[in-house]
């Protein structure tokens, strides 16, 4: 009878607490989750910002050592389109940090030899 029709709906009605208590465990490994995506891309952001501040510094001293050539200098144009600004300097800069191409400096005749900070950077 009737006793054992709430026994049957007490059952069900566990069973639903119990399925809610599964997907508890499973939002808490989806939020732990997502924690470690935040917190990464929060390192990521304070690396991008660190790179950017050292690329600068580094970008102005190449500008005041290399990118002021004098105009009789063989490679005076190679040296204005990469150094001439910080601006391009940075990208410069960036270019040969993220991929490394240094055929295009050393293919340059007296290039890295008469600027030796040249090939430090």
């Amino acid at each position: 009878g009737t006793g054992s029709s709430a026994t049957l709906f007490r059952i069900i009605r566990l069973l639903r607490t119990l399925r809610i208590i599964r997907l508890v465990k499973f939002l808490k490994k989806l939020y732990l989750l997502a924690f470690g995506l935040a917190e990464a891309a929060q390192a990521v952001f304070w690396v991008t910002i660190l790179m950017t501040f050292v690329l600068y510094v580094c970008a102005i001293v190449m500008v005041k050592t290399v990118g002021r050539p004098e105009s009789d200098d063989e490679n005076f144009e190679f040296i204005i389109y990469h150094f001439g600004s910080v601006i391009n300097s940075m990208l410069t800069l960036f270019e040969i940090m993220s991929a490394p191409n240094f055929a295009q400096f050393q293919d340059r005749e007296g290039l890295l030899s008469a600027r030796p900070l040249l090939a430090i950077f």
